[in-house]
């Protein structure tokens, strides 16, 4: 079975810059910039020619459009669907590395994340 043919959510080729945190076993990293080369509701392929050791845990943040949104099927009632209609999106993901290859590292999401739209979200590099 190829890797494509295990993933339960389909991946979009994004360029999306995303801000990361992360807890290696050396302890907590400041916050980095990278861009992802694809993404989907369960996780991203994030470029990097340094990436970060196997089972890391990490804090991603990044930005997208509503229709981004809605294509990578984030759970999001209709409701504020429509009350955000126009605005772009922060969605505040934790997750793991699961692998590493060259050129980059897979991240597989938690299952909380939080979508907040654009100007309302709180500031989490205190947490």
């Amino acid at each position: 079975m190829s890797e494509k043919d295990r993933r339960i959510h389909e991946r979009f080729s994004m360029r999306i810059e995303a801000k990361m945190t992360a807890e290696t076993l050396s302890g907590k990293t400041p916050m980095m910039e990278f861009l992802t080369a694809n993404v989907s509701a369960g996780g991203a392929f994030i470029e990097t020619d340094h990436p970060l050791p196997l089972v890391s845990k990490v804090r991603l943040e990044f930005l997208l459009s509503l229709e981004d949104l809605q294509k990578l099927k984030f759970i999001v009632s209709l409701k504020t669907l429509k009350e955000w209609k126009g605005k772009r999106v922060w969605i505040s993901a934790t997750g793991i590395v699961t692998r590493n290859e060259p050129g980059g590292m897979g991240i597989m999401f938690g299952e909380n994340y939080q979508i907040s739209p654009m100007g309302t979200r709180k500031n989490n590099e205190n947490d």
